[in-house]
């Protein structure tokens, strides 16, 4: 077997283990989340997984006295509901490449939009703030990165 489909299976397990573990964590998930460009052609993007998290999330209340406890190092908002944009890496540090660090790409704005948690007249700041406070993040804990982006959002 040669190394490159040994590596695909490697990421395609780690893909399984990051699924599996913000499932257990209340996540609804869509695997393999493609930004489509505006005409045919290849995609623009995509995100290992897109998720959405309730702030109302209880497993196990109605069979236990007490529901699942999710991991608390996700520092979940106690007053918004959680969306993820995750992209697994294998065996290197956590990057993500240019049709997500470029702002001219305005990816993370499609996201947000398909997502469609937000009204389009904040989809552009949403986009700043997650592009100021996410792709700095080199890894290590307090590398300018946020657990979370909180937005006041007129409705």
């Amino acid at each position: 077997m040669s190394i490159e489909p040994m590596h695909h299976l490697a990421q395609t397990f780690t893909e399984k283990v990051a699924y599996w573990y913000f499932r257990l964590n209340g996540f609804l998930q869509i695997e393999n989340f493609v930004v489509h460009p505006e005409r045919r052609g290849s995609q623009r993007t995509d995100a290992d997984l897109l998720g959405v998290r309730f702030r109302h999330r209880a497993e196990f209340t109605f069979d236990h006295q007490t529901p699942m406890k999710d991991d608390s190092r996700l520092c979940f908002s106690p007053r918004l509901d959680d969306i993820v944009i995750v992209e697994v890496k294998t065996n290197q540090p956590c990057t993500l490449n240019g049709p997500w660090t470029d702002p001219d790409r305005q990816n993370v704005q499609r996201v947000v939009a398909a997502i469609g948690c937000l009204p389009r007249a904040s989809i552009s700041e949403a986009a700043k703030c997650i592009t100021r406070t996410v792709l700095p993040y080199s890894g290590e804990p307090g590398s300018g990165w946020s657990p979370w982006v909180e937005m006041k959002v007129q409705s």
